[in-house]
């Protein structure tokens, strides 16, 4: 069941949030898969995080760079998390209220 859906467009840049309640298993221990895209419209990627166990090397709940790297995050819940990925919106120019 999708528990989070907002798409905003900032012109040439975009934000995707999508979040779904899932059975808890091995992949998603909290029972929910998720994943926040901040880009560009040419298809690069600013900011996103996502907790897809696909990253050998990134915890569970991570977050993908601009510059390639992948880095762990700490895990709240949906909200806090949400909270965090406007806010890092906000601070690269796009006014997400």
């Amino acid at each position: 069941m999708k528990v989070l859906d907002v798409t905003k467009d900032f012109g040439d840049r975009f934000a995707e949030v999508r979040a779904w309640r899932v059975p808890e298993s091995d992949r998603h221990p909290d029972g929910i898969k998720y994943s926040m895209q901040y880009g560009t419209a040419a298809g690069e990627t600013i900011v996103r995080y996502d907790n897809s166990p696909d990253h050998p090397d990134a915890a569970h709940h991570h977050e993908h760079r601009e510059d390639g790297s992948v880095e762990d995050v700490e895990f709240d819940g949906l909200r806090p998390l949400f909270e965090r990925f406007r806010t890092e919106v906000n601070e690269h120019g796009d006014a997400w209220d």
